[in-house]
């Protein structure tokens, strides 16, 4: 297995969530190779629990211009200590529901696509101790409507969208960073 360092690295786009990067990679014996990367914050997936059922929202994603059933997420900002501040932050923002009791789920390095990206993608769990207003960032377009579902039959959707291809819930799909969290969840909680 050859070790390689990063030769080169030029900006290929700036966003205010991530930054395109086309980054040059070389070995000892000159063997290089050049990829473009999506450099990220860390992010967090957030499981909100609340008398045994699990709230989901619908997301519109614009990769895709389709909704999505999913659970509140988001990028580490600027400022945050850490991705549990930011999953307080983003179950409020996304949802409306005040959380508590967060905790991390999954210890990193978590990187769901390293192939493109080195967002370390963590997991929490919280429960809902109130609710007020969504508070939404001017491009999301997420339905103000919360789902929610208990848990036994969660993972009985999720099984049938992923072994039948049947969508999770109201025709439409989770996001598979919705279906990691939630492979996840069912895995490590106790």
């Amino acid at each position: 297995m050859k070790n390689y360092e990063i030769a080169n690295e030029e900006r290929v786009f700036k966003t205010p969530r991530m930054e395109g990067v086309k980054r040059t990679l070389r070995a000892a014996d000159g063997d290089e190779f050049t990829h473009t990367i999506i450099k990220s914050q860390p992010s967090v997936a957030i499981i909100v629990r609340k008398d045994g059922k699990i709230a989901f929202i619908r997301q519109l994603r614009s990769t895709t211009n389709q909704y999505y059933i999913e659970i509140p997420a988001g990028l580490l900002n600027e400022g945050e200590d850490s991705i549990l501040d930011a999953a307080k932050r983003e179950v409020r923002e996304e949802t409306g529901l005040i959380a508590k009791n967060v905790k991390i789920l999954v210890q990193g390095p978590s990187l769901l696509d390293p192939s493109k990206s080195d967002e370390d993608f963590g997991v929490a769990i919280a429960d809902v101790c109130g609710h007020k207003k969504q508070i939404l960032d001017e491009n999301e377009r997420i339905d103000s409507e919360l789902i929610w579902l208990p848990e036994d039959e969660v993972f009985s959707r999720l099984r049938q969208q992923m072994n039948e291809g049947v969508p999770f819930y109201d025709g439409l799909f989770l996001s598979g960073h919705t279906m990691y969290a939630l492979l996840a969840y069912s895995f490590l909680r106790k």
